[in-house]
C-alpha cells in the first residue's frame, strides 16, 4: 500500500525523469529509437502512480504477495530486457567498426600504391 506522501515523492520523480527524457532527445544526446522506449516507460511509471490499483491488479494476476515484490520482480526483469537489447546494439556497432576499420586498410594501401605509382612514374620522367 502507498502513502499518499509516497505517491506525491513518486509522481514528482517521473514527471523529472519524463522531463529529463525530453531535454536529452531535443539535444540530440539520446536518439528517437532509443528515447521512446524510456519516454513510455515513464508514461508506465506515471500511469501506475497515479492508479496504483494497477499495480495491485497485476500483483494478484501474476500471484505474488506482495505488491513491493513484484514491482522489483518487473524492474529487474526490465533491466534485463534493457541489458539484453543494449547488448545486441553493441554487438552490431562492433561488426561495424571492425568492417569500417577493414576497408579503411584496404583504401590507406591502395593510397600508398598510388602514390608510389605517382613517384615513380615522376623519377621516370626526369
Amino acid at each position: 500500500m502507498m502513502t499518499n506522501l509516497f505517491r506525491v515523492i513518486l509522481l514528482v520523480g517521473v514527471l523529472i525523469y519524463l522531463l529529463f527524457i525530453i531535454c536529452l532527445m531535443k539535444k540530440g544526446k539520446l536518439s528517437l529509437k532509443y528515447s521512446l522506449l524510456w519516454f513510455l516507460t515513464g508514461v508506465m511509471l506515471l500511469i501506475c502512480v497515479i492508479f496504483p490499483g494497477i499495480i495491485r491488479w497485476a500483483t494478484s494476476l501474476i500471484g505474488v504477495y506482495s505488491e513491493v515484490n513484484a514491482i522489483f520482480f518487473v524492474g529487474v526483469c526490465f533491466l534485463l530486457l534493457i541489458i539484453l537489447f543494449l547488448t545486441s546494439v553493441a554487438s552490431g556497432l562492433s561488426d561495424k567498426v571492425r568492417g569500417l576499420t577493414q576497408t579503411q586498410a584496404m583504401l590507406e594501401k591502395r593510397v600508398r600504391d598510388l602514390e608510389k605509382l605517382v613517384s615513380d612514374l615522376q623519377s621516370k620522367e626526369q
